[in-house]
């Protein structure tokens, strides 16, 4: 959106949310901002005092991803095995970095201003929303590829815009006539 200079006000989404740590039967005392990360060897130590090793770096749009792993004969043998990782071992940790645009966004709405705006946003988006999922029935795309999703978009938008100016210059043709 930077590169478009389109100035967005957006939730920041956060993808290993707490219920997916418990979802996977992992304990709080367990949970990756538990692990110690060393900058100068790039290894994690989980609380059990064994070393994660970095073995995967994914770039996803907007961050780049490195993933830590822990030695399985480490997790096989940790005492603590049942709490950390109970339904897959080897122990992962995911460290993220953002892009600058990411960065500069995430920083942006962590303002009051910015916090202030994105409230309004239930108050003119929500009922739109709504609107087109409960009344068009459009809670999924039935097509595929961005310019048919894009296209189905827009006819949603345009059916609820008419909609909703006939609904107004209908009441005011009745308010016209009432007088």
């Amino acid at each position: 959106m930077a590169e478009r200079g389109i100035d967005l006000n957006g939730p920041i989404v956060e993808a290993n949310s707490e219920a997916s740590f418990k979802q996977r039967g992992i304990q709080p005392q367990f949970y990756p901002d538990k692990f110690r990360y060393d900058e100068t060897t790039d290894t994690f130590t989980c609380p059990a005092d064994k070393t994660l090793k970095l073995r995967q770096t994914r770039r996803r749009e907007g961050r780049v991803e490195y993933a830590y792993h822990a030695s399985a004969a480490d997790c096989q043998q940790c005492p603590f095995r049942d709490q950390c990782c109970p339904k897959s071992s080897p122990r992962m940790v995911v460290r993220k970095e953002d892009s600058p645009a990411v960065g500069a966004f995430r920083a942006k709405m962590q303002t009051e201003e910015a916090k202030q705006l994105y409230r309004t946003r239930a108050q003119i988006a929500e009922f739109p929303h709504a609107w087109i999922k409960e009344k068009l029935g459009l809670r999924r795309f039935r097509l595929r590829g961005r310019q048919n999703v894009r296209a189905e978009a827009v006819w949603a938008c345009l059916t609820y815009n008419v909609q909703q100016w006939l609904r107004l210059s209908w009441r005011q043709t009745l308010q016209v006539v009432a007088a």
